[in-house]
């Protein structure tokens, strides 16, 4: 719902041309915004993503030894929600395109992020765990940005790129072994939290329209990719369970199809 909500937004930005061409608003046909900075938030979904799960079971050598767990997986796709800000500086460059440089810092909430993964092995006759993955992202990113100003005053459409990193963090993970099945037992007990650094790149297009002078609201589409990240979970410790080693979650490169409305100012 949150998703089509923006993307309605959008399109009423879209449409925005039509009305601007029976009432232009005075004073906005600005032939660059200079500084300027802009709030934003909006919603979309992201992908399923390959999972990995690493580790050791020490299991004595009366029973076998060490079993090494290589578990793989896939985890579902989801809804996302998302807030951020910008700061950049648009350059002057004549009637058809407008050059900025911005730098846009945002905060997403993927939500959890579910998993089943099964480890192949002739020790147990099947080895499966439901994993739960509580997950956001801080992204940080450097953006270059054209836009197009047309006959319309006040109506700017723009389209935009740019790279940067992303911190994902995941709060509360759950590893439940199901077969054989170990109730009650989180394998990442003494260490359910992790974080880690990774790429981030996105790709954006959208339209801003004029409320004053130095005010404006906008709307975009925008895609969000987010790379590969290995995330690190405590041992497996509780009196009932064999002892293991710590845990690596090896995720896959993620795709964030996002929906963009905001508000800006320029200076």
């Amino acid at each position: 719902m949150r998703f089509k909500l923006t993307l309605a937004i959008i399109a009423s930005f879209v449409a925005a041309p039509a009305v601007a061409a029976d009432r232009q608003l005075p004073g906005q046909a600005a032939p660059a915004r200079g500084v300027y900075l802009g709030v934003f938030g909006g919603g979309g979904f992201g992908t399923a993503t390959d999972v990995t799960q690493l580790g050791t079971a020490f299991f004595p050598e009366v029973a076998g030894g060490p079993l090494a767990v290589n578990a793989r997986g896939r985890t579902d796709s989801g809804g996302v929600g998302f807030v951020g800000g910008q700061i950049g500086y648009e350059f002057s460059r004549g009637s058809v395109v407008l050059p900025a440089f911005e730098i846009e810092g945002l905060y997403l909430d993927a939500g959890t992020r579910r998993a089943t993964l099964k480890n192949p092995t002739d020790r147990i006759s099947e080895h499966t765990f439901d994993d739960a993955f509580p997950m956001s992202s801080s992204v940080i990113l450097a953006n270059l940005v054209l836009s197009f100003p047309t006959s319309y005053q006040g109506v700017t459409p723009y389209i935009g790129g740019g790279i940067g990193g992303a911190r994902v963090a995941i709060d509360g993970a759950n590893s439940l072994q199901t077969s054989p099945a170990e109730a009650g037992i989180n394998h990442f007990n003494s260490g359910p939290d992790s974080s880690a650094w990774t790429f981030a790149a996105q790709a954006k297009a959208g339209v801003r329209v004029a409320l004053s002078s130095n005010a404006y609201v906008f709307g975009e589409y925008r895609y969000l990719y987010v790379g590969s990240v290995d995330q690190t979970f405590g041992p497996t410790e509780y009196d009932t369970h064999v002892p293991t080693s710590a845990w690596t979650e090896r995720f896959g490169e993620t795709s964030y199809h996002l929906g963009t409305a905001g508000i800006g100012f320029n200076f």
